[in-house]
């Protein structure tokens, strides 16, 4: 395995084809996201005529940077970048990241043919290559970003993306729900450094405790799998596979020039290897905030708190299609429920598993004592909320309680179709995310993500 952590911690960056219209590609995702972003080491904007870019001095050629250059972001034509990859040997460049596109995706003789070429410029110069056709890295440690309103804080999950758009949305629903980010790598058509590069690094990378990612093929499948049956054993490891499908297939191909493969090859391949599997975006997110928020579950048997019947049945339904058992409360914990509800005032109420506060849930001190009963009762392994916003606007509580508990507990937010709602949930899904408190839209989404969780965990 090389060690790559130096290309996240480069002391200078050469921007080549940054220009004075702020809004060109090299310019407006990475020049002045660097600079907005707050990194600390030397910026060299290239240019062959302007003289001063985003308040930098600028460069003609690589060759005139006076000092050394670490990291070279190339946003220039395809027809260019062999020449400039012969700069970088020269100069003693250690990472160039193309986001040039034009290459082996195209499927075209002449593209493949330029791919090829800069790949044996680079590795006969000893320089390390991150795509052709990506976005490069977001790295908050070293302040390294391509989007200057991604979080500047770090976390512990790495995520390594074949494709720049998923890489931006992914952060961005992690965002959301208070996933953060040790190292993040769009690597494009990965004619050096590839997914088993970064899933190896990641694997033995200690602020990383997480490995997501997106693929959509691979270069050598025998290294893959290994490096996932030995990432697996160590971290969870959250993929979701694009090209599952024929077309698919054929969308990766001219995307990333990749060969997806026979799906059913890669289901096998993620389960033997203890992989779990995503199918969406939104549940690559939803996955990533349940391993980063909660402590390992100790078993199946999880406890619903909410209000109202119609929810209650269709949470039981979705639990037992998910294999989560729902446990039976013994008559001490019913006996205390009994207490807090007024079942005789409100005979919606139901003091069973689930738990329905009914509308006596609009009264936060009577479902934050429900609550906290649930949560006390220690055979419970995990604890849904389900909640309609639209009753209950007072949800402070969840927060205190999450704080308070070591137990897994997780919420699905109901009632949200309007704008007001909508905009009130998002709210409430930030604050819950500060407190580690993962969020759900829907009953199918909490529990099919809540039961990979469980079966990681079960080995």
């Amino acid at each position: 395995m090389t060690d790559l952590e130096y290309i996240f911690h480069p002391k200078s960056i050469a921007v080549v084809g940054a220009s004075p219209n702020p809004f060109s590609p090299a310019s407006f995702m990475f020049l002045n996201p660097l600079i907005q972003f707050g990194y600390e080491g030397a910026i060299y904007p290239i240019h062959p005529k302007a003289s001063e870019i985003s308040g930098l001095k600028v460069y003609h050629s690589i060759l005139d940077v006076p000092g050394p250059v670490d990291h070279v972001t190339c946003a220039i034509r395809a027809d260019l970048t062999a020449q400039l990859m012969r700069e970088c040997v020269a100069k003693g460049v250690k990472l160039i990241q193309l986001y040039t596109a034009g290459f082996s995706e195209t499927g075209q003789e002449k593209g493949i043919r330029m791919e090829k070429e800069i790949t044996e410029i680079a590795r006969k110069g000893n320089v390390r290559v991150i795509g052709p056709n990506c976005l490069g890295m977001y790295c908050p440690e070293s302040k390294i970003t391509y989007a200057p309103f991604f979080p500047k804080e770090s976390g512990s999950v790495g995520f390594l993306c074949q494709s720049g758009g998923n890489t931006g949305d992914i952060i961005e629903l992690g965002n959301i729900r208070g996933v953060r980010f040790s190292k993040v790598v769009s690597f494009g058509n990965a004619c050096d450094l590839n997914e088993s590069d970064f899933i190896e690094h990641f694997t033995h990378d200690p602020k990383t405790k997480i490995i997501v990612s997106y693929i959509e093929g691979t270069k050598d499948g025998r290294r893959f799998a290994g490096a996932l049956r030995e990432a697996t054993r160590v971290k969870p490891v959250i993929i979701l596979k694009g090209g599952v499908t024929e077309e698919g297939n054929k969308m990766a191909a001219s995307h990333t020039g990749s060969l997806a493969g026979n799906y059913v090859i890669w289901d096998s391949l993620f389960r033997q290897s203890r992989v779990i599997q995503a199918h969406d975006m939104d549940e690559v997110a939803e996955l990533a905030s349940l391993f980063q928020h909660l402590k390992p579950p100790k078993g199946r048997k999880i406890g619903l708190v909410g209000s109202g019947g119609g929810y209650s049945v269709l949470i039981t339904d979705s639990c037992r299609k998910e294999q989560l058992i729902i446990h039976p409360l013994p008559e001490e914990v019913r006996k205390r429920l009994r207490m807090i509800l007024p079942v005789e005032a409100d005979p919606g109420t139901a003091v069973g598993n689930p738990v329905d506060v009914s509308y006596s849930g609009t009264n936060p001190d009577i479902f934050s004592a429900t609550l906290q009963t649930v949560v006390n009762y220690d055979e419970l392994d995990f604890v849904l909320i389900y909640i309609n916003v639209i009753l209950v606007k007072q949800l402070d509580f969840l927060a205190e309680i999450k704080k308070n508990s070591d137990k897994p507990m997780a919420v699905v937010l109901g009632g949200t179709n309007s704008r007001e709602t909508k905009d009130y949930a998002f709210s409430l899904q930030e604050k819950f995310a500060q407190v580690g408190l993962p969020v759900f839209q829907s009953f199918d989404r909490a529990t099919r993500a809540i039961n990979k969780f469980m079966r990681y965990y079960e080995g």
